[in-house]
């Protein structure tokens, strides 16, 4: 079968979580064309150079309590000075080409190019994330954050499917027809009782910076535990017990041997941790999804959220 999956290049969740359904298609003899962001070609040059890849743009949709926020969001698309109906003309053009016709199926992981092309061609769409469980869900009080900003996105990006399939690392009831709720769609790890001495900190690049050096400050009086942070940003900070690493193959064995995990509410990095049984500490990002999913695991105390990032916060954590 032809299928053109398309993924999200915010963040590693997404491309993770389809690494394992990539490898799983391949083993079928499919015909895999991949649509994703620049940020992720150099990986799948790497770890699938069989496969084609097409390059694309995801518009930057900006939300607030009402929903989607279209002030915001024109204002981010004029400074990105990017036209989003030419590319996407010009990548439904390339689809094409690589498949030498018209692709049989499309799956997409919260990226709404390869959407937008399954609508104008009227072929099966599955959509596959775990930002749809917002549609079924009831809103709990995040202060300052509105389940609508997580609704509506998901309304604007993917309006119809054929198939729904939603992950989640605690436990939800959805009963609606042609959606199916699985656990998280990991990599295999292997929990490991006697862990070395470290600690991994995870920074996202969509974090306040600030909050990454309040961090670093609280760590390096804790000198009994090595500290491994992975981290696009340059730090002018020397410690001695502190690694500071690009993200590699090596997170994975960083992972599985860490004592804890300080990192952002990203719901892929939290399943692969709690599927090891590593406690996390959390740093939400400034959305209603990621506070979201910091409760829950306070709820089922698998970890703590943040509450001023203090020296006396991580030695009690």
């Amino acid at each position: 079968m032809k299928i053109l999956i398309g993924i999200c290049g915010i963040g590693n969740g997404h491309l993770s979580r389809q690494t394992n359904v990539i490898k799983l298609l391949k083993q079928n003899n499919n015909e895999i064309v991949i649509a994703t962001t620049n940020n992720n070609i150099g990986y799948f040059e790497e770890n699938f150079p069989d496969l084609k890849v097409l390059e694309i743009n995801i518009p930057w949709i900006a939300c607030n309590e009402k929903g989607i926020d279209f002030e915001t969001s024109i204002n981010k698309y004029n400074e990105a000075n990017i036209d989003q109906f030419y590319n996407f003309l010009n990548f439904a053009i390339n689809v094409e080409k690589s498949f030498s016709g018209v692709p049989a199926l499309v799956i997409t992981d919260y990226e709404p190019n390869v959407a937008q092309y399954s609508y104008a061609v009227d072929i099966p769409l599955i959509c596959m994330e775990q930002q749809s469980k917002f549609l079924y869900l009831d809103e709990i009080e995040i202060s300052n954050y509105s389940i609508l900003e997580e609704k509506k996105r998901i309304n604007y990006f993917f309006p119809k499917y054929d198939y729904k399939i939603i992950s989640s690392f605690f436990p939800i009831d959805i009963k609606a027809k042609k959606v199916k709720i699985v656990p998280p769609i990991i990599s295999s790890l292997e929990e490991i009782t006697n862990k070395k001495n470290h600690i991994l900190v995870y920074f996202s690049p969509y974090e306040n910076s600030l909050n990454y050096i309040k961090v670093l400050n609280a760590l390096k009086k804790i000198a009994n535990y090595k500290i491994i942070v992975y981290t696009k940003e340059k730090f002018d900070i020397s410690l001695e017990n502190i690694e500071f690493k690009n993200y590699s193959t090596e997170f994975k064995n960083d992972l599985e041997n860490s004592f804890c995990l300080i990192s952002t509410a990203g719901h892929q990095l939290l399943s692969e941790a709690i599927s090891i049984v590593i406690p996390v500490y959390l740093i939400p990002l400034s959305t209603y999804e990621q506070n979201y999913n910091a409760k829950m695991i306070e709820k089922y105390s698998l970890g703590e959220i943040s509450k001023n990032i203090s020296e006396i916060e991580m030695i009690e954590f």
